[in-house]
């Protein structure tokens, strides 16, 4: 069954019900806040953020899938009053987009538990053991999928809300965070999931205790990334606005007419237009071995290398493995791929937040040798191949001047007021601007366990076993998009919009290579380990 959290109904959580909702009533944690009459605070969109709101009712929707096992019976309990906690901790958890000011969002007033139901932020299904086996608690995958499919209406909903499975034999309970990206990112969901279960945890805690309910502290109410990067380069930045407001669409242009994909677009993908048809995207998900992610995690650091630059290697190959099998490859070339990769910038703009910011705090740029220079298989080792990669993707971090022009391309020319003759100028076919987006969110770097309390008093625990991070790519973006997070083990997802031989190929080789990193010999060529991965 699929429930709603609300205050009454069949089948439903019933708030008056809880043993602890006449405590926290009683200290006016869960009364509504009332408004105070002051004007919403305001947040301008700046260069990602006018992207992702391009086209009203479409998003970049990403979704945080967590595993959790133990006393699933007190996050049960404590999980809307937690949810509500956090959402008044983040303010851009509480963002909505403001109607004819295409780049203007405003924070809500902090929610009350009433809110929790009534803008649907909490949504919850109990599995049963009459069930279906179609319907299982294990077909997470093809629900996050289709979810993704489905936009924000960013002028009425927040761009946050949980949905909780929950299967009481097991004592297990996943947890999916939607989000929209240009509120979010990988390490926003990350945030956000470790506050409500820290929540949980205080909660089932003071449970008895009155005066420890009060409400939480709201975080500072942050600049977009666009302004917090840029506020010490005025005179940097000015100039680049300029030099893209005259040249940027010339330099797009010439981008896009040199790429090509190497793996052959689905028919289901439009060309790119003004405004932008929305395209389809389809995922795949794996859990890997702890034994595999140790022994790769080692190997990388007897080699010298980061797994991000591994990482790239690994993609390198399982695209060469997918792409020889398309009409006109052409054997004996340096194999070339346009990739680019994402960057966490929290830590990287010139005052950092002292807390975990939730928002869109990232940047991307290409690793331009693969597509101009690209890689002798035959001739290269997989280690140097990896150690080239850590060092362009550290060299992109000291050298930001290709991911700010980006950053301002987006500002001023892919957003909601783009005009029609761009997509005329540019010609994007199916909509693909590269062969790989790589978005290594990395090691989950909260807490895995979380201690609870019943109300006899014994301890209990709750588990974080493994998240997934995905996300569609509905206008413009690359042929497949990569996420690596780890927790007991790597855990792999991928978005992709070519043929599903192709991706089926791709995905399947990819998580192959990565699983087995750790027995690739210092001197082995990225054939031999295509050859040694055959066997």
């Amino acid at each position: 069954m699929i429930c709603r959290i609300t205050s009454r109904g069949a089948n439903e959580v019933v708030l008056a019900d809880l043993p602890f909702t006449n405590l926290l009533r009683a200290a006016d944690v869960l009364d509504p806040i009332m408004p105070d009459n002051t004007k919403p605070r305001q947040v301008r969109l700046r260069g990602l953020e006018r992207m992702l709101t391009m086209v009203d009712g479409v998003s970049m929707k990403i979704v945080h899938s967590m595993l959790l096992v133990g006393d699933i019976a007190i996050l049960y309990q404590f999980l809307p009053v937690a949810l509500m906690q956090t959402f008044n901790m983040h303010p851009r958890m509480r963002a909505l987009q403001v109607k004819n000011d295409d780049f203007m969002a405003e924070i809500q007033d902090k929610v009350s538990i009433d809110d929790i139901s009534r803008k649907d932020l909490l949504r919850i299904r109990q599995f049963t053991q009459s069930e279906s086996t179609k319907d299982t608690f294990e077909n997470w995958q093809h629900y996050a999928e289709q979810e993704c499919d489905v936009g924000f209406d960013r002028y009425t909903q927040f761009p946050f809300f949980l949905v909780v499975w929950i299967d009481d034999k097991v004592e297990q309970a996943r947890l999916m965070l939607f989000s929209d990206h240009y509120m979010s990112d990988g390490r926003s969901g990350m945030t956000v999931l470790n506050s409500v279960l820290e929540q949980v945890s205080v909660l089932s805690q003071k449970r008895d205790s009155q005066v420890d309910y009060k409400p939480v502290q709201e975080y500072p109410m942050r600049p977009s990334f666009y302004e917090m990067w840029f506020s010490k380069s005025f005179l940097f930045k000015e100039l680049l606005k300029g030099v893209m407001s005259v040249f940027g669409e010339v330099i797009y242009r010439s981008e896009m007419k040199k790429f090509k994909p190497r793996l052959t677009a689905r028919d289901d993908q439009h060309d790119f237009e003004v405004p932008p048809i929305k395209n389809p995207t389809s995922a795949c998900f794996m859990d890997g071995d702890p034994d595999a992610m140790r022994k790769t995690l080692m190997k990388c650091k007897e080699e010298g290398v980061t797994f991000g630059g591994a990482l790239v290697a690994a993609i390198t190959l399982a695209f060469y493995y997918s792409a020889k099998k398309q009409p006109g490859f052409e054997l004996g070339k340096p194999f070339k791929i346009a990739a680019d990769i994402d960057y966490n910038m929290r830590q990287r703009i010139p005052s950092p937040a002292e807390e975990d910011q939730v928002g869109a705090y990232i940047a991307f740029t290409d690793l331009g040798w693969l597509a101009n220079e690209g890689v002798d298989l035959e001739n290269t080792r997989f280690w140097d191949l990896a150690r080239r990669a850590k060092s362009e993707i550290d060299g992109n971090l000291l050298n930001t001047r290709a991911m700010a022009a980006m950053t301002i391309i987006m500002d001023q020319k892919l957003n909601s007021q783009m005009k029609p003759s761009l997509a005329k100028s540019v010609r994007i076919h199916h909509s693909q601007t590269s062969d790989a987006n790589i978005s290594n969110v990395g090691r989950y770097p909260y807490a895995k366990e979380h201690r609870l309390a019943s109300r006899d008093g014994n301890q209990s625990m709750l588990a974080v076993k493994n998240l997934h991070v995905y996300n569609p790519i509905p206008h413009l973006g690359p042929s497949a998009v990569f996420f690596v997070t780890s927790v007991e083990s790597f855990c792999y997802s991928m978005g992709y919009k070519c043929e599903k031989d192709a991706a089926k190929a791709l995905f399947s080789k990819w998580v192959d290579i990565c699983e087995n990193i750790g027995s690739i010999d210092s001197d082995e060529t990225l054939d031999n380990v295509l050859m040694n991965r055959s066997i």
